[in-house]
């Protein structure tokens, strides 16, 4: 073979090596931005079904999704596992994107195993897990809550994990780029669960002892009956025990607050509440236990509601927990129906109808007995559905839903448990924001009556603000009572007790901290009640205890008619200054109580001269005027921005 045919052939299989070399980089390559690109897709429609799909209720559909999260997961740690991918890495420019594929694989799997810990921690308490549960038949399983933090533990290092890996992720190049959006995106879908399992992380290590691990743990439930309203929530007129004890749990007391526990009717009964409180006149205290949870803020009434359970010579307790029709009727809509001799099939839509108006109409005030025995058969109904766990987590999750209207509410001595109730909101405290305006106003029913379900309450904010970013304001309160025309007006004891059609309310009013120049009117036949025995501010105001000032009024609503009240009040300069000069931004807070019929709020603010509202979806905009409505189910934060015209 001559010397140049030597080197045809040489340089031929030289080519060949190559091209068979770059072929085989370039299939690697492609193998894995192809598993790459599936193995990502399907991951994040996975995780999302098996979540969306646990939260529903349907364990056997949410595994079945994480096991195909499982797979997709498996598909990316294959894409950055070729040794085409190894060598890539090995050039300039190149390894920075190799480096966030392979950390973006990493974090896909903690995330994965996140999704899976949670998901079991989810089976193991609806028993849909295939194992024991931790809570059945009136029974805790202790060893498997005491396992409960370190099973939470492996979920939190997972994600924490993940967050490290996806935050290492570095974009300094157009090809490192290309996964700058997937990490981005992936940090923001990771910051719920990561809320989520934060607040489990602080709870697990002291709810062992909270469910009785180290002695006796007593809570109790006040179901709050919302046609006869408090400030804080329904008239507390079933009462429930509930007892932890070594992993058992019973129901030692139960019953018709009135009648049942504090007999013959409403009883008197002695004991020690905050000395702040303006709504008693001072320590001991000597009322009845239906008007304990008079004041707004349950940090308050939670307190008195322990402190008259325990002066009726009942046990002490560890925690008050409020719960309202509204919240009930929700775990019925989520836990199914339930059978009743007296009213028949109950379901959540009914729940309001049968019980806090057809009661009322079909057992008369010589017939309470009967109707409170009938009510008291399905709360026990309920309760065994409950202690059964089948349905926990349903009922938790529905019950939950309802907090932010503060239809459920929570008051721990447990430092820790109390702290968390208040980070997550269902602690019922009524708190001024410290910025911006803020709305609280509260009725309380004095007569006894059975109305509130039909009362139909509108609050209108108006403000009218200044350039230099103060403001005047007016919140007016319109209730209407919206009885049926068909009723008589009055009962057997006139315009007293659950047979009249009539209302008395005390509206309880507040203004925010920073007011100045504040009044209240109201009807000339409607009185300011004033706060006995605590320091007055003037006028009728008080200050609540908390530092915030409040009023009381109270007047008559016939049925069918409609009573308003207002607050006036001006805010200082610079409450609503925007962010640069060119702007003004009115914000106002306004919370909920927890009626069966929700409020509407409706805010209308006025700019001054030369400045005009920046129009937002949802917004009424007439010249310098801006309206906004909303429904109160939970708390309303309202923001309209204003700027300067030309």
């Amino acid at each position: 073979m001559t010397l140049s045919r030597t080197r045809l052939v040489l340089g031929g299989l030289a080519v060949a090596l190559v091209g068979g070399f770059v072929f085989w980089l370039q299939a690697g390559v492609l193998y894995s931005v192809g598993t790459l690109a599936w193995g990502g897709w399907g991951l994040q429609s996975h995780l999302s079904g098996a979540a969306e799909t646990v939260l529903s209720g349907d364990y056997e559909i949410a595994g079945s999704e994480y096991a195909l999260a499982v797979a997709s997961s498996d598909e990316l740690a294959r894409s950055v596992g070729t040794t085409q991918l190894d060598l890539i890495g090995l050039l300039p420019g190149l390894d920075t994107a190799v480096g966030n594929w392979r950390l973006a694989a990493s974090a896909a799997d903690d995330i994965t195993s996140a999704t899976g810990g949670l998901l079991a921690l989810y089976g193991d308490l609806s028993g849909k897990g295939g194992g024991p549960k931790i809570f059945s038949d009136g029974a805790i399983d202790l060893a498997r809550l005491n396992d409960l933090p370190q099973r939470v533990g492996r979920v939190v290092a997972s994600l924490a994990s993940a967050e490290r890996d996806l935050d290492a992720v570095r974009a300094e190049s157009q090809p490192a780029a290309l996964l700058d959006r997937i990490r981005d995106r992936a940090l923001a879908e990771m910051a719920p669960l990561q809320e989520g399992i934060g607040a489990l992380e602080r709870i697990a290590p002291v709810l062992p002892d909270a469910l009785g691990a180290n002695g006796v743990r007593r809570y109790l439930v006040a179901i709050g009956n919302q046609a006869e309203m408090r400030a804080s929530g329904g008239a507390p007129l079933t009462l429930v025990l509930v007892e932890f004890n070594e992993g058992r749990i019973s129901i030692p007391i139960k019953g018709q607050t009135s009648t049942q526990l504090f007999p013959p009717l409403n009883a008197p009964v002695s004991w020690w509440g905050p000395a702040s409180n303006p709504f008693f006149p001072g320590n001991p205290r000597n009322a009845p236990f239906v008007v304990t949870n008079t004041h707004p803020n349950l940090l308050f009434s939670a307190k008195e509601m322990a402190g008259a359970w325990e002066g009726g010579q009942y046990p002490p307790v560890d925690g008050v927990i409020t719960v309202d029709l509204t919240a009930i009727a929700a775990v019925l809509d989520a836990t199914g129906p339930i059978e009743s001799s007296a009213y028949g099939t109950v379901d959540g839509s009914q729940l309001g109808q049968i019980l806090l108006i057809d009661a009322y109409a079909d057992f008369g005030q010589e017939e309470s007995a009967e109707r409170q025995q009938a009510n008291q058969q399905l709360l026990d109904d309920l309760l065994a559905r409950l202690l059964s766990g089948d349905d926990l987590v349903s009922a938790a999750q529905a019950m939950a839903s309802t907090a932010p209207g503060r239809h459920v509410q929570l008051w721990m001595r447990n430092a820790e448990l109390e702290a968390l109730a208040i980070e997550s909101g269902a602690a019922g405290v009524v708190d001024d924001p410290d910025t911006g305006d803020w709305s609280a106003l509260y009725t309380q029913n004095g007569n006894q009556s059975k109305v509130d379900v039909f009362q139909q309450r509108n609050v209108l904010v108006t403000a009218q603000v200044a350039a230099d970013g103060s403001a005047r304001v007016t919140q007016q309160l319109t209730v209407t009572n919206a009885t049926p025309p068909d009723r008589p007006a009055e009962g057997s004891l006139g315009r007293i007790g659950y047979e009249t059609m009539w209302l008395k309310n005390a509206y309880l009013m507040y203004v925010p901290d920073a007011a100045l120049d504040y009044t209240a009117a109201y009807p000339s036949d409607f009185a300011v009640r004033p706060f006995q025995g605590h320091p007055q501010l003037g006028r009728g105001w008080v200050e609540d205890g908390f530092g915030h000032r409040l009023i009381r009024i109270v007047g008559w609503t016939e049925p069918g008619g409609q009573s308003a009240v207002s607050v006036s009040y001006r805010l200082p300069a610079g409450t609503f200054s925007g962010p640069t000069s060119s702007e003004l931004e009115y914000t106002l807070q306004a919370e909920p109580q927890a009626l069966w019929v929700n409020s509407v709020i409706t805010v209308q603010v006025t700019a001054p001269d030369g400045w005009l509202p920046i129009e937002e979806p949802g917004m009424k905009v007439q010249g310098s005027t801006a309206t906004v409505s909303a429904v109160q189910s939970a708390p309303v934060n309202a923001a309209i921005t204003f700027e300067r015209t030309p």
